[in-house]
Formats: structure tokens, sequence, C-alpha cells
């Protein structure tokens, strides 16, 4: 079989099978190929769609239990039986040529490891003039992509990677790079980039991507994601991850990690607190009836460092919960002080804090 188009999808039954329409006009590639739907534990219509499908595309429905946008790229990619594995969201229009456009590709390119594509924003709904004005500032929360008009070679070093919307790659490569779990959307967790990791990783590695230009889908932009509290919520994700990336030593294309600063509090370096007071302050006092662009770029600024903060105190939170305290209250009140002013900030320091010893050690000794 020649690919395997992977989309993972979890409760959106409506957004998948407008998806699925879109795909049932795809000019077929000229070989075998089959379209998994990895069900990450909907609970909505989502099986009743894809049995809707099941006489006009070769299509078939994984379920994987575990939640998380990781886990389901993996299940898909543990099934897929193409040479070539196709990834998309069950939120877009593919265009008509989308799929001969890898096929194609994958032919003119047989020793590349990955492809992109572009990625086309179309919105549902009235767009705000404030969106329409500052689409240089939101293109990554609308995911939208277009890298060039004509081909060009991705290798080690790349910064602009294509998006988890409209990539693909070599299915033995991709089984050498599996998604990280500890990225990815899951419930209570909004981090990203897991797709991202995979290509940096396949980079790293020796391998090459190639940009095609003529594999377009339009990511579909509901009305709710066009307003101000879901760009908050999107550059919280993303500070979030970015300073996960740093803090574990993880590949990324995210930029430099975060300075470290001299003075702590709650695990994060001073200046990024200062940061987000001055910016929240100046969207707060600088707010008016029209979101100007300056107004943008200071709300922008303060959410992502809102989700970086976030991850230093869950950081802070995993080493004080990973180191054993059998003295009691007095020695557990101290080491949250400590721990609180940013002093110790890794669990090795942790250890530093003095514990008596435990009944057995002390009978060793004697």
């Amino acid at each position: 079989m020649l690919l395997s188009i992977v989309l993972c999808t979890r409760n959106r039954a409506e957004q998948l099978g407008r998806t699925l329409r879109t795909a049932e006009r795809m000019q077929r590639p000229a070989a075998d190929w089959e379209i998994l739907i990895v069900d990450n534990a909907s609970t909505d219509r989502t099986a009743e769609v894809v049995a809707a499908f099941s006489g006009r595309l070769p299509i078939r429905r994984i379920l994987e239990p575990v939640p998380g946008l990781s886990h389901a790229r993996n299940r898909g990619l543990s099934e897929a039986q193409g040479r070539y594995i196709c990834w998309t969201d069950d939120d877009v229009l593919v265009d008509r040529g989308w799929l001969a456009a890898y096929a194609d590709a994958f032919r003119r390119h047989p020793g590349a490891s990955f492809f992109g594509g572009r990625v086309e924003p179309v919105f549902d709904g009235e767009v705000p003039g404030w969106v329409s004005g500052n689409r240089d500032l939101l293109r990554f929360l609308m995911a939208e992509r277009d890298l060039s008009p004509t081909e060009l070679v991705f290798e080690r070093g790349s910064v602009d990677l294509p998006f988890g919307a409209n990539f693909a790659v070599r299915t033995d490569e991709q089984r050498r790079h599996r998604y990280d779990p500890e990225l990815g959307v899951a419930p209570g967790r909004p981090r990203l980039g897991e797709e991202t990791a995979v290509l940096l990783a396949i980079l790293e590695a020796g391998g090459r991507g190639i940009w095609i230009p003529n594999a377009l889908v339009r990511h579909v932009i509901p009305a709710e994601r066009l307003t101000p509290r879901y760009v908050a919520a999107y550059f919280r994700s993303a500070g979030e991850t970015w300073a996960f990336l740093a803090r574990t030593g993880r590949p990324s294309s995210m930029g430099p990690p975060p300075a470290p600063g001299r003075r702590h509090l709650l695990g994060a370096p001073g200046w990024i607190w200062r940061t987000v007071l001055v910016k929240g302050a100046s969207c707060h006092f600088g707010a008016s009836r029209s979101i100007t662009r300056d107004w943008l770029e200071n709300w922008i600024h303060y959410n992502y460092m809102r989700g970086a903060l976030r991850d230093f105190r869950i950081a802070r939170r995993e080493a004080a919960a990973a180191v054993p305290h059998p003295a009691g209250w007095a020695t557990e009140w101290r080491r949250r002080l400590l721990a609180s002013l940013g002093r110790p900030r890794h669990p090795q320091a942790l250890a530093r804090v003095p514990v008596p010893a435990c009944p057995a050690e002390d009978r060793r000794r004697a």
C-alpha cells in the first residue's frame, strides 16, 4: 500500500463529517491507500459518522482509549499499512489535489523523510477587524502555513517546519521517531508541538524534508476562536510548551530557552514575573472599546509568559513531591518555604535539607 491518511479525532463528529466529505472529492492516487480515523475515546456520534463513509472511502476506525493527541498519533502509526503516512486534522477541508500532490512527491523524492504542505485558514463567520488587521501576529493560532510558492528542502537547522494539520512522513522513518506522550494536547494539559519534535528529531538524525506547495488544506476557524479569550488560551499553551521544552532539554524550534535569572519566586525566574505584571497592567489599563495592535501584542506576551509560569510551578511541585520527608511537619514547612523563595530550585538541592535518620538507620549505626 502506498499511503495511509491518519486523522485523530475526539468529540468532533460534525467537523469530522465535513472533512470526510471533502476527502470524497479528492483526486485518487493510482495506488492502494487508506484512511484511518483514530477515535481518541469520543463520546459523541464519531462512530456513526465514520460508519456512514465506510462504503464511500477506504476508511477504518481505530479506538485509542487513552486520551491525548500523542497517544492517538502513535496508535495510528502502529496501525498504518502504507509506506507513507499523511497526517491531517478533523477541522480541515482537504483540497481536491492534496493527496495527488503528495503521491507525486513521494515518487519524485524517494529519499526524503518527510513532506509538508500549505495550511490556509478559512473563517466560519464574520472576521473581526482586529483579527484581519493582525494576521501576522495570529498566524500560529490559525495554523496558517505558506513557506514558499515553490518546493524547498528542510535540513538540519531548519526552524520553519510543516504544521500538524498537513504533513507526511515515510512510515519506516516515523516508526523510529514516535510521538512524545508528554507533548500534544490532552485533558488538563494544553501542551503543543508533538509533531515538531518528531520532525526535528528526523532532521537531527540526518533526514531531510521537502516542502510541497500544491498539497493544500484549509483550516476552518470557528467564530468562538476569534475572541481575546481564545487568543489568551492559545498563547498560554504555547508559553507552557516553550518552558517545558527548555526545562527538560527537548529539541525546540520555539526560540532560546528562558534566561535563568538570579532570583526566583515559586520556582520561576523573577524576570518572568515582572513581565507578567508589566504586560498585565498594560492590558488592563490600556483597554478600550477597540483592540489595538499594541494592546494585542501585550496580550499575547502576557499570556505566553503566564503559560511559562504555569510550567515552572508544575516543575516545582513535581520536584517537591519526588523528595521524601519523614521528619515531620517542621522540616516539611522549612522545605516549602525555601522552595517558595526559589531556593533550592532543583531536586538535587532539595537533598541538602537535613532529614533525621529513620530508626533502621539508627540501629545500623549503633
